[in-house]
């Protein structure tokens, strides 16, 4: 028996882990793809990989760009999550508010990278503030569980 693995809590916290680390992947190999694709390099020494290569450093082809940003975004709001929620997982939340904010949280940021590369709005601001509120959320959670003990 593993007192982690077998809370339920923790349980929820590792899927929404593996479906966040999916997503930061998935844009990470893409961006990565979509610059091969697009004969662009970021670095002058990759050139030597690929002679034909156009080295672009920031900029580059707007694919590659969008899938850029949306990475970035992604690195910016997950890590937080990672921590504040198995601090979170840790607590004794209702098993039902700790579902609703990590499956929110998790919806929202895959949600929130699909509709970034494919630049639908309002639903990209929408599912960034979805995101922000569930986050928002679980840190009024620790902050009462650290006041009250």
């Amino acid at each position: 028996m593993n007192p982690l693995t077998d809370n339920p809590a923790m349980q929820l916290y590792f899927a929404s882990t593996v479906v966040l680390g999916l997503n930061l992947l998935v844009l990470a190999n893409n961006t990565a793809l979509s610059r091969a694709k697009a004969t662009e390099v970021i670095n002058p020494e990759d050139k030597r990989l690929n002679p034909k290569a156009t080295v672009v450093f920031e900029a580059g082809n707007d694919l590659t760009s969008r899938y850029r940003r949306a990475h970035r975004n992604a690195l910016e709001n997950i890590p937080l999550f990672l921590i504040t929620g198995y601090l979170l997982a840790l607590t004794s939340i209702p098993f039902t508010a700790l579902a609703s904010l990590f499956g929110v949280f998790t919806l929202a940021r895959v949600t929130h990278s699909v509709t970034y590369l494919k630049g639908l709005q309002p639903w990209r601001t929408a599912a960034f503030a979805i995101g922000g509120l569930a986050q928002l959320g679980i840190l009024g959670y620790l902050g009462y569980a650290a006041a009250v003990g």
